[in-house]
């Protein structure tokens, strides 16, 4: 979904970045952009694995029977989303580590659970010891995904509270040290993937915070995707590694959530910790449900007639509200009001920076400023049928350069407005886009070029031309960790506890940090 950062609106944006793309910034002395990090989704399906719990990353319940992996039938779940009975013949079952290629560890996992009922497993699980409410299971991870199948539970005293403990783990800690390891060095996490803030797009219901009540919380079953991770966790995860922490508020909550949300982060986060706050996540983007939304509250203000500029003047709006809602609760020091915009079309920055007065409320204008190749370049690649030779030329004389004008164009906007400039996203975006998607060889171009050592200086590139125009701003790589697949390859790391020496940019991300 993210290699629609960059599409240009209006065909003015797209004359502009031509134009621009001979742009070769000169270095500031001293300039060293610091680096930040989204954190990817919770899902079974990505390879980060944050927590020493692996059901917390669990995927929500299925309905199946001994014969069916999905009889799509309802399932009958608490509050939490503990299963409190089972159909006649239905299995309750979950999924955990089930990215590709698996690299979750084997080895013997220590399983907690309260209630009575029945739990069967997958067949590369053997129980080693079973004792009331424990379980020691020996997993083998090279045999495929590790299943939990609920076959009974009393609905009495229903199955609940199941964790399901990493080899080794103390139960007490929450976040798995590999995962903390990978992050040491950063300077500050972005959680919008952890709050679920683009809503649950797999599915038909979008997932949407809207009260405080809404919001996930630590008896959760599980922090995946369909609810996203507690505040709690989040605050934790910053004060453990001594990072900011950046949020991108849900776009449909109230006011009352967003107080209550910047009261509990001001009582939860280390008093040296800052806080970047933003409204959702490209509110300019389609494909999200903020998009329409913004859109329609837009229209119904009368805002403007024209709907993409209702749409980007409520983007501002609601973002000038959220930020006086936290500057109630934080003071300027410790607080960081992030405007973010479509860094391909600068007419975006320039209405929600100067619309109203929200560019006196706001720190720093955010942009995606993303290496990446758009159709109809992209139809340049496949009728030329290139190499990786001719494709890192084309990143590093066409693209990077294009990229370098596309910030100067916004920082030059931020500093006409009194604000800094800042990168909510970057890094690679090379995506298979449209009848291409799916297209073996062009994913597999692009899988190469991701893990070709060029990438490494490529990235070195990009990060000194961000400096040499944005100065010591903040860049936020997106992302730490995350599956590789047609919809992109954003992770600096394709798992966990990949050697350094196979994943060039995280090598140069580490290498930029002095790690």
């Amino acid at each position: 979904m993210k290699g629609l950062h960059t599409t240009i609106a209006a065909a003015a944006a797209a004359a502009a970045i031509a134009a621009a793309s001979t742009f070769a910034p000169q270095p500031r002395a001293q300039a060293h952009a610091p680096l930040g990090t989204n954190v990817a989704r919770v899902d079974d399906w990505n390879p980060e694995y944050a927590f020493v719990d692996a059901f917390r990353q669990s995927r929500p319940w299925i309905s199946g029977t001994a014969t069916a992996f999905d009889d799509r039938r309802s399932l009958d779940l608490d509050e939490h989303g503990w299963v409190r009975s089972l159909q006649a013949g239905q299995i309750a079952r979950t999924l955990m580590f089930s990215a590709v290629p698996q690299h979750y560890p084997s080895g013997v996992y220590v399983v907690t659970y309260e209630g009575a009922g029945t739990i069967q497993w997958s067949p590369n699980v053997r129980i080693v010891q079973s004792s009331p409410g424990r379980l020691a299971i020996d997993v083998d991870s090279g045999r495929g995904n590790l299943v939990l199948n609920i076959t009974a539970t009393s609905p009495q005293n229903y199955l609940r509270n199941i964790h399901v403990y990493m080899p080794g783990a103390n139960p007490a800690d929450v976040f798995n040290p590999s995962f903390l390891e990978s992050l040491a060095g950063y300077r500050a996490i972005r959680f919008m993937n952890w709050q679920a803030t683009d809503g649950n797009w797999s599915v038909s219901t979008p997932t949407l915070q809207r009260t405080w009540a809404d919001r996930p919380t630590l008896d959760d079953a599980r922090w995946s995707f369909m609810r996203g991770v507690p505040i709690e966790i989040m605050c934790a995860l910053a004060n453990r590694l001594n990072v900011d922490a950046w949020f991108s508020m849900p776009h449909p909550a109230d006011d009352d959530y967003m107080r209550r949300f910047a009261q509990t982060v001001n009582a939860l986060l280390n008093p040296n910790l800052k806080v970047y706050v933003e409204y959702s996540d490209e509110v300019w983007n389609g494909s999200y449900a903020q998009a329409p939304y913004a859109q329609q509250r837009g229209l119904a203000l009368g805002l403007s007639a024209d709907p993409f500029q209702a749409q980007m003047r409520y983007h501002s709006l609601r973002s000038r509200q959220i930020f006086g809602i936290f500057e109630q609760v934080f003071p300027p020091s410790r607080l960081v009001r992030v405007l973010s915009s479509q860094a391909g079309n600068p007419w975006v920055s320039s209405t929600v920076l100067n619309f109203s007065d929200t560019r006196l409320h706001t720190d720093v204008l955010a942009i995606a400023p993303y290496l990446d190749i758009r159709p109809p370049e992209q139809s340049k690649i496949v009728t030329q049928h290139m190499t990786l030779d001719q494709l890192f030329n084309e990143l590093n004389t066409v693209v990077a350069p294009q990229v370098a004008g596309m910030v100067k164009m916004h920082a030059d906007i931020a500093h006409t407005a009194g604000v800094g400039l800042a990168a909510y996203e970057g890094g690679q975006s090379l995506v298979a886009l449209g009848n291409m998607q799916g297209d073996p060889w062009l994913n597999g171009l692009y899988d190469a070029a991701n893990r070709d050592a060029r990438m490494g200086p490529l990235y070195a590139r990009m990060l000194q031309d961000w400096s040499g125009v944005a100065g010591g701003a903040v860049y936020m790589h997106f992302t730490n960790c995350s599956r590789w697949d047609q919809y992109g390859r954003f992770g600096a790391l394709e798992w966990l506890e990949q050697p350094r020496s196979q994943a060039p940019k995280y090598d140069a991300l580490l290498t930029w940090m002095g790690r």
